[in-house]
Formats: C-alpha cells, structure tokens, sequence
C-alpha cells in the first residue's frame, strides 16, 4: 500500500525500519479514508514519521505518549521569518501535528490520555455542568470555560482552593477582564463568572450569593445603529451569487441563506439535508441561538444555488450537513468564523467597504429592509428567530416613515 507514495526502495526502508513502521498500512489506510490528496497522504507520512522517531529518541514508546509529548515537539519546531508576521510563521510540520496525532491516537498508536491537573478536572466538571443544565453550544461552553480558567489561573494554585476566592478577589477579576474588551462585548465575563459560581454553589464549595460580587457593568440598549448595506451594495452581492464561479456554489449558497432569509452563521453551518423541505419549498432552522424552530421560505434563487451545489460540488459524504469542507478530510465546516471570511470576502468583491464587514452584516441587512418596507416587528422577529420583541426593536430607530409621525418640530422652526 505505502509503495503507491513511495517507490523508491531507500524511502520504504526508511519508513518501515522506523518506529512508525509496523502502523503504517493502518496509518495510510486511515489517510486513504479521509480522501486526502497524494501529495498530502505523502507528506502526512513523512510528519508522522518524524513525530515517532523524536519520540523514540525522547525515550517514549508509542503507546505510552500523550498529548504533553505532542506539546513539546510541535514547540520542537521553530518558527520561520517571516515579513508579515512580527513572530514569523508556523512550520508545516507545525500545523500537521495535531491532526495527524489525532488520527494515531485513533488507530490506537498513541495514547489517547493525558495527565490532568485538579484545574482540568474541575474545567471539565464545569463544561459538563453547562452541557446538562444550560444546554450551551460547543462555542459558548469554550468561551465561559476560557474565562473559568483565568479565574483559576489568577488564584496561583494548580489545585484550586475555593475557600480562598473572596467577593474582592472576584469583583476585581472581572473588571479587569472587562477592561480589556468592547462595550458590546465587555458582559462576558460577568455572565461567565456567575455561570461558574452558581456551578460551585451547587457543588458545595463555596457559599450561596457569592455571586452578588460581580461588579454590574451598564451597556446601554440600541446606543448604535444597526450595522447594514444599502439596497444598491445588496444587489451587486446578489449579482455576484446569481452568476457563481466554478467551485464557488457552497460560498454563493452561504451567503445567499443569510442575505435573503437572515438566518445567523451558525444556523447556516449547522444546517442539515433533512431540514430543507424541496416539495413545500421551506427550511426549518432546528438549531439557532434562542433554541426555537422556525420556518423559512426557500426562494426560487435560493433552492437554485443549493440545488447546483448538491449536485455539482459538494463532495460524497455519509454527513447529513450541507456544507462541507472544500479540502479533503471532508467534513462540517467546524467553526462559524469560516463564514464571516466568506462573507468578508464576498462583500469586498461587491465593493462594500466599513468597519465590522462579516456575516451578521445580512441579517441586519434582512431586518432593516423589512422594517422599511413596512413589516411589523412581530414579522420581523419571526423570520430572525427573536424569542422578544426588545431584540427586535433596535430596527425601530430605521423606521422613518413611523418617525416621522410621532416626530416634535424642532424648536425655533425647521432647520
């Protein structure tokens, strides 16, 4: 199997004499299996080869190497010069290494487990705790998890002793941390903190109303203006997914869902082939931040650019989502920055310039248009997905002809 990527007979017993040799038709079997390119099974190997050999050299076996081993060894590696990057760039063997240790721990080449510290444990207790009670997504636990363990990593203690953590202690934690952030984004740390005492409370380990503490940081509501394109900026986007290039019909899809239905990113990659609906012509959006179904028209221009995408581009998988990676191992687009990139990208090739450009540009797009058209706030609350009407009534501010009824004449005449 490995002579298919490696005729030359000094290479193959190189590779087989090593100690990756033994797990190399399991190795590339897996790799075949995940549909990566030649020249990336190729130098896959030759990643994993060196991986083993360091490790041989360290004095670890295989079976008994965890991901500290995987730690030092990436840290190995020195970064190259760069010009573009004040740090210089990350080797390729660099990013290669944690994908391709994961697919020796999966064949069983390397261990799986990794000493943890009572910090991990109690981390791994609090995800579980927001998983079982909150029902939070993957992205939402990392973020509140992150802040959990700077909070611990602020008491200077590898196993953590709650007693310790005083009403100032935390007071002053989160004002530092909000400090450090945007006023829109400055409440994250308050609701991590108090997800994770709440959590300590029912555990025990430190008294009820502790949370109390937490300074109250004021945000004011609807300060700002929604962030949207013009009618004009829409339209070029639209041009632009009508007409899409060969080997773009996921990209036009992506954009096409959040322009025209408003749904959120998210929404969009966790969407999957059962939610669309080709015969009544809908979408039902299982998965959106306030939990709530709903339903969405599947316009014509929309159900044509999936309809393209299924067909012509999108690559054979047993995964019921719709979109998948471009590049092999195919798999579900992992992260919702994927689309605010595409997003970027698709509005500057419109011409659309601004500060914040990304994906949740359309929905306030969807939203404002709708509000100017005349629908009512109930209308629009429904197709966003609001589970409030004070969510929804940020775009009261964009409705000119309602303002201008309950408008007072400005004092000393028109000006």
């Amino acid at each position: 199997m490995i002579e298919r990527y490696f005729p030359q007979a000094n290479v193959l017993l190189r590779l087989r004499s090593g100690p990756i040799g033994p797990f190399l038709p399991r190795f590339v079997s897996a790799l075949e299996q995940r549909q990566f390119s030649r020249d990336t099974i190729c130098r896959y190997i030759r990643v994993a080869d060196g991986l083993c050999r360091w490790l041989d050299d360290q004095g670890v076996v295989l079976v008994e190497a965890n991901q500290s081993h995987i730690k030092q060894y990436v840290l190995h590696h020195p970064r190259l010069p760069d010009i573009r990057y004040k740090q210089g760039r990350l080797s390729q063997t660099r990013l290669s290494v944690p994908l391709i240790a994961t697919m020796l721990r999966e064949q069983g080449i390397l261990c799986g487990s990794v000493p943890r510290s009572m910090a991990d444990v109690w981390l791994a207790r609090f995800d579980d705790y927001l998983v079982r009670v909150h029902g939070m997504s993957r992205y939402s636990r990392d973020n509140y998890v992150r802040y959990a363990r700077r909070l611990i990593q602020s008491l200077q203690m590898s196993d953590p002793d709650w007693t310790l953590l005083s009403a100032q202690h935390i007071s002053d934690f989160v004002r530092r941390e909000a400090a450090r952030l945007k006023p829109g984004s400055c409440r994250q740390p308050v609701t991590a903190i108090r997800a994770l005492l709440r959590f300590l409370v029912a555990e025990g380990v430190v008294p009820p109303n502790l949370h109390r503490a937490i300074p109250v940081i004021r945000v004011w509501r609807h300060t700002s203006l929604p962030q949207h394109i013009s009618t004009q900026e829409l339209e070029r986007v639209l041009e632009i997914c009508r007409t899409p290039t060969v080997g773009c019909f996921r990209d036009t899809c992506i954009i096409l869902l959040m322009a025209r239905l408003g749904m959120r990113a998210g929404e969009v990659r966790q969407l999957k082939l059962d939610d669309i609906n080709w015969i009544e012509g809908v979408i039902h959006v299982r998965v959106g931040k306030s939990r709530r179904e709903r339903t969405l028209p599947l316009f014509q221009d929309v159900g044509k650019a999936l309809g393209a995408y299924l067909q012509q581009e999108r690559p054979k998988s047993a995964d019921r989502s719709i979109f998948l990676t471009s590049l092999p191992p195919y798999r579900p687009l992992a992260w919702s920055t994927t689309i605010t990139q595409i997003s970027k990208r698709i509005l500057k090739e419109a011409g659309v310039n601004g500060p914040h450009l990304g994906s949740h540009r359309f929905r306030h797009t969807v939203a404002t248009h709708m509000v100017q058209c005349g629908s009512s706030f109930k209308e629009v609350a429904d197709v966003l997905g609001h589970k409030s009407l004070r969510s929804t009534g940020i775009y009261a501010k964009l409705d000119q002809r309602s303002l201008e009824q309950i408008a007072l004449p400005w004092p000393g005449g028109a000006r």
